[in-house]
């Protein structure tokens, strides 16, 4: 039996890991979220006894430290792997490119304070807290969801201009991620960078994609709007400029389980890594 830990799990990629690993019912599956009612991640923990909810917010310190307490509760102290999938971004902002951001002090913290507290200061407290978990498991991997749009080659092929500080915070997490790798590899710890492609996690009200990035809200209800149709095909035809063959979005059922294939095949080699979830560091979506 092996167990999982993934935040931001109520929604998106976060919810269909959950899902996935818990199919498999000799897994132990931890869903991390702010809210444990959440009605997404409710739905599959009443469904699935495998599957615990632990409340924590990875922006927070001491809420991900008392959710690392609550998992070695449910696990007997010890962890296999760990996800960290949270994100979140700055909506207003992500059409900007670089010399459309503002010169304000306050303005700029705030565009590019989202993406950097959940992936990379709330990838730091995730890791650190549950890092004595991971040290007693067997399989030892930790994993951090980051984006082909912190390519510099995708993003000089494409032109990507916009997206900044989602794409800063990304190239960020691989940064951690290397650092990670490169001082924990003496205890036999594997820790990844880990695209998962161009994801439609449309819901009627998860997922806006705004011209360059996909980004979650949950103002959006009813119908995929017309504005959401038109920037995913210009989208599109950006992304065909790095990726020709490239014919649109993938489905999240798609990407997890390519996802869940790369984390399989973690070793020391490939620890330390950016790949996307198609193993490789070419092909992003």
């Amino acid at each position: 039996m092996f167990s999982y830990a993934i935040t931001g799990a109520s929604k998106g990629l976060g919810r269909e890991f959950v899902r996935q690993l818990a199919a498999d019912t000799t897994n132990m599956v931890l869903a991390i979220v702010r809210d444990p009612e959440s009605p997404g991640i409710f739905e599959i923990a009443s469904s699935h006894s495998n599957v615990h909810v632990i409340k924590g917010d990875v922006t927070d310190p001491k809420s991900i430290l008392e959710a690392a307490s609550a998992a070695a509760v449910v696990t007997g102290g010890k962890l296999d792997v760990l996800i960290h999938n949270s994100n979140a971004v700055d909506m207003a902002s992500m059409s900007f490119n670089p010399t459309q951001i503002p010169f304000d002090a306050q303005a700029i913290r705030k565009i590019f304070d989202l993406p950097l507290s959940t992936g990379v200061y709330g990838g730091i407290w995730t890791t650190n807290a549950f890092l004595p978990l991971i040290e007693k498991g067997i399989q030892k991997k930790i994993v951090h969801i980051s984006s082909g749009m912190a390519d510099l080659d995708f993003i000089n092929k494409s032109g990507v201009s916009n997206a900044v500080a989602y794409s800063i915070a990304k190239a960020g997490v691989n940064v951690q991620v290397a650092k990670y790798a490169a001082e924990l590899a003496p205890k036999g710890i594997k820790v990844l960078a880990l695209s998962p492609g161009w994801v439609e996690t449309w819901e009627g009200r998860l997922t806006f994609i705004l011209k360059a990035v996909m980004v979650e809200t949950d103002i959006i209800i009813g119908e995929k709007p017309s504005q959401l149709i038109k920037a995913n095909d210009a989208l599109l035809k950006l992304f065909q400029v790095a990726e020709p063959e490239l014919k649109g979005q993938i489905q999240p059922q798609e990407s997890v389980r390519k996802c869940l294939q790369v984390i399989e095949r973690l070793d020391a080699e490939t620890s330390g890594l950016f790949l996307s979830h198609n193993g490789d560091n070419t092909r992003w979506f």
